[in-house]
């Protein structure tokens, strides 16, 4: 039986919590195919073995998926540039932009990088502000720092105290 997404408007055939190395993470998946892995503050929820199983897999051999997450034609774009950024580089917001022929597009490229639905293996998270700052994380300061670290990356500042 199919669920819908809560999240989009494509139907899933799977979708459940899991525990990764990084936090539960909410995963919507059919097959090899990926549509959501996204991370979650509840501590109450239940892990659904098949859901388990599979965020396992994706840790262990992210390549044997396909990554399908669903999103305008601009945040594909966007998406797709992320994952051309390779392992252990920062690059920013603008260089996004550039990367996709809209250098004028910073906030629309931050706003979209912000929606990415399959955190970790689109690889939001090497984004920092042209400034050299850390920048926000749909998931946290603390895992983004996390990620970059075991990425060989030490972060950079998270910018001026705004208090």
């Amino acid at each position: 039986m199919k669920k819908q997404s809560t999240h989009s408007t494509i139907d899933v055939a799977n979708q459940g919590y899991c525990k990764t190395p990084w936090g539960i993470a909410l995963l919507e998946y059919q097959s090899t195919t990926i549509y959501r892995f996204e991370f979650t503050t509840k501590q109450d929820v239940v892990i659904e073995p098949n859901s388990q199983a599979v965020s396992k897999h994706l840790i262990q051999d992210p390549k044997s998926f396909t990554l399908s997450p669903q999103g305008t034609d601009f945040q594909q774009a966007v998406w797709r540039a992320l994952q051309q950024i390779p392992y252990g580089t920062l690059c920013s917001y603008a260089d996004v932009a550039k990367m996709i022929g809209k250098p004028q597009s910073v906030r629309a490229v931050a706003n979209a990088i912000g929606a990415n639905p399959i955190c970790v293996f689109i690889p939001c998270h090497r984004v920092i502000k042209s400034d050299g700052t850390l920048g926000g994380f749909s998931s946290g300061i603390p895992l983004k720092k996390k990620l970059l670290l075991e990425e060989g990356i030490n972060p950079p500042s998270e910018g001026p105290s705004r208090g």
